[in-house]
């Protein structure tokens, strides 16, 4: 049990560096304060278990799917990379802004629209399937363990030691009356968006 805490504390960084392009500008333009940061931070860190518990199942199901898996990286990482552009999009298209968008992003805007709650956690989810080097080591420790359940402590521990890093982030809040960081936060998600959009695109093309 403690293993997974510990990995996640020892690796935390470095999650937090794969999370902060999408995680920094989607705060800074949504303009919140740091309780309202706070909220949607859990939102994005329940999404992000989600897709922990995904690579949960797997390691349990099988120990030789890590190898096996090398194989499909483009196709996974490149699927959550296309999604992801399209949340942070939707995160900008959603406020009154005159910027057109493509069918897709407007369904998504729509949907979004109605449940604004599922956009972090959606977001979440994506990053939480984003194959890193800690979610790798993870990923082999618990398929060591052999056992559903041990397979699953061990993502939740490593899930709570990483998640520590995350809560500094709801203190962007406490900018959040400053207009200008409002727009350079949309301008840093479109940026951020359209750079996951390609790579994600390469990616999965590579991959098929």
């Amino acid at each position: 049990m403690m293993q997974g805490f510990l990995l996640g504390l020892a690796n935390g960084t470095t999650c937090l560096a794969y999370c902060i392009p999408v995680l920094v500008p989607f705060l800074l333009q949504e303009g919140r304060n740091v309780r309202q940061n706070l909220v949607t931070m859990l939102k994005f860190l329940g999404g992000r278990l989600g897709g922990y518990v995904i690579f949960g199942l797997v390691a349990w199901a099988t120990g030789n799917m890590l190898v096996a898996a090398a194989n499909h990286q483009g196709l996974v990482i490149g699927t959550a990379y296309v999604g992801l552009s399209v949340l942070l999009l939707v995160a900008v298209l959603r406020k009154p802004v005159p910027t057109p968008g493509a069918c897709a992003v407007r369904g998504a805007q729509t949907t979004f629209s109605r449940w604004p709650a599922l956009l972090p956690v959606g977001m979440g989810f994506l990053a939480g399937l984003r194959i890193c080097p800690p979610l790798l080591l993870a990923f082999a420790d618990a398929a060591n363990t052999r056992t559903l359940a041990g397979s699953l402590i061990l993502f939740l521990t490593f899930f709570l030691g990483s998640s520590i890093y995350f809560v500094p982030l709801s203190f962007l809040g406490t900018w959040a009356h400053v207009s200008d960081l409002r727009l350079v936060g949309r301008f840093a998600a479109v940026i951020v968006a359209v750079y996951y959009l390609f790579s994600g695109i390469l990616l999965f093309a590579g991959g098929v």
